[in-house]
Parts: C-alpha cells; structure tokens; sequence
C-alpha cells in the first residue's frame, strides 16, 4: 500500500472535509497534535527519531545578554494594557518607517511572551510591531495558547492598538512560531486573508492525516529547521514537498537541533537569518535577498544553512 505521503496532495483532500475555521481542540489548532497522541507516537516510533539531541551548530549555553537588538532601532518587549495576555516586542521609539507586524506563537504553545525575548527583540530592532503569546514569564501551569490568542493579536493591531509604537503596515501580517507555535501559525493562515505570509520554526504536520490540510494554505511559506537532531525536520521536509504547486516557498537548515538559536545574544543565527527573510519579503531588500539565496560567502549557505526555495521571482 502507497504511504498517505506519496499521495498527490489533491488526492489527500478530495475524500476529506476542510473546517471553516481553523481554532480545533488543541492548542495549535487543527494543524497541531494533542499531548496524548504525541506521546503515543513517540511510544511507537522511538524517541530517537524526535531528535532530541543537538548539533555542531548548537549553542555551548544560553546567554543572559540582554541587547536592544542589531537593527537600526533599538528595540523592547513591553506589557500594554490594552492587550494584557500578550508580550510587545518594538522600537524604543517610533521609526520613521511603516512597521510590518509578525504575531508570534512560542514552542510548546507555552503561554509566555518572554519566551524567545532575545530572538524577537532582535527582529523588532529592524524596524517590525511583534506580538506574542502569553504574559511576562507565564508558564505551562497557565495552560497552553491557542489561535484565538494569536488571532487577538491581529485583531488588536487592526483596531489600532498598536499605534502608539509607530505607524503600523496592517496589510504586512506574518504569522510566526516554534515548534506548537508553527502549528498554531498554520492554523492561523488557515482561512484568514489578513495574513499574507507563515514563517514555521523547527515544525511541521506530525500526522500525515492532517497534511491534506495544506491544500488550504495559499500563502508563501518559509521553514526554518534545525536539522537531523530537529524534531521538526522531517516534518517541515514534507510540509514543504507537499505545498500547492506553484507556492512560492523556502526551506533553510541549520545542525541545532529543535532549541536553535533563540536563546543566543540576538537569537544567534536563526536571529540572523529571520531578519535577512524578513527585509527580503516584506521591504524587497536586495542584499537580504542576496543573503537567502546566495550560495557563497555572505549568504545562509556560507553560514551552514542548507537552503531550497521554489517559484520566487
């Protein structure tokens, strides 16, 4: 019998139902899997293939470094009592460019917005409104995101109340996260026009029953992976194979593992390599452009990422 992942991605959804919305019963939404049956799939294929180890490229250790990030604007993360369940990531001061906003959805769906603080205040120091997940220091004890959260995000920034940071691009929404947050960033896309882009950290669909899924996914998609030793490598492999043709899309792997970089002083690499897609996609920078899908030195590959893309221009 053919494997459900040798089947066109057509095929997959012809005998299937597409839900209106995409909220599901997990946190991640229908794209995500339950504890349980993560934990029995585990029990049957082996943790070995979960990649729990690390890679040459890993950090020795976390750092506690705080910067205002690389970029052109010095950058921090911030309550607002207009939205007390999420964490704000911006300049200090307003830019005196239009801000494109990334809402955030962190690993595991854990409900803290500090969580990847050293990796999203560097994407906010370039100039980006980031939105995430979860209080200050929240914690699993105060259960799990779901896509109403990152959906709270959207609809707070086009009510406008992120416009006290700076003028805000509402028509440049990326959905973001790592590993659940991925998921829960897919789920997002998911029937919702305002999104325009999904960037998936270190994840993909677990369960090949839930792949036809992306037949509804209509915007470009990147992944960015962490390798054998990755959990979500394998996943967002086929994720990326399985696409409608067509969809522009990018693929780039670093060895860390599942954790990355996000821990390291600006998030390290993967802190590097979201910003040069970020100005590539959403400011059509063209030496950012030249650093994603360059192949020498001063591109992703000449810092060890492994890099696919198809059907840009």
């Amino acid at each position: 019998m053919r494997s459900a992942l040798l089947l066109p991605l057509a095929q997959l959804a012809a005998a299937q139902t597409f839900p209106a919305k995409a909220d599901g019963d997990v946190a991640g939404g229908i794209f995500s899997i339950s504890l349980p049956d993560l934990g029995a799939r585990i029990a049957k294929d082996g943790a070995a293939m979960f990649g729990s180890g690390h890679g040459k490229e890993s950090p020795a250790a976390k750092t506690t470094v705080k910067t205002g990030g690389t970029g052109p604007y010095i950058a921090q993360y911030q309550t607002d009592p207009t939205i007390p369940s999420h964490v704000v990531y911006a300049p200090k001061t307003p830019p005196p460019i239009p801000m494109p906003v990334i809402v955030w959805g962190n690993g595991g769906c854990q409900f803290d917005g500090t969580a990847f603080s050293n990796f999203l205040t560097e994407i906010a120091s370039h100039g980006y409104l980031v939105v995430a997940d979860g209080p200050p220091g929240g914690t699993f004890l105060k259960g799990q995101s779901k896509v109403q959260d990152m959906r709270d995000s959207v609809d707070w920034v086009e009510k406008g109340g992120a416009a006290k940071y700076g003028q805000i691009d509402t028509k440049k929404i990326i959905a973001a996260g790592q590993s659940c947050g991925g998921l829960e960033a897919y789920s997002m896309t998911y029937h919702d026009p305002r999104i325009i882009q999904t960037m998936h950290f270190n994840i993909g669909i677990f369960q090949d029953d839930k792949k036809y899924l992306l037949k509804e996914i209509k915007v470009p998609q990147a992944y960015f992976l962490g390798g054998p030793h990755d959990i979500g490598y394998l996943l967002g492999e086929k994720d990326y194979s399985l696409l409608n043709a067509g969809l522009p899309a990018f693929k780039a792997s670093l060895d860390t593992g599942h954790d990355g970089t996000y821990w390291s002083a600006n998030g390290g690499k993967f802190g590097k390599a979201a910003v040069a897609y970020l100005q590539w996609q959403l400011r059509g920078d063209a030496k950012s452009k030249a650093y994603c899908l360059g192949k020498g030195a001063g591109s992703l590959v000449g810092d060890n990422w492994n890099v696919t893309s198809k059907n840009w221009t």
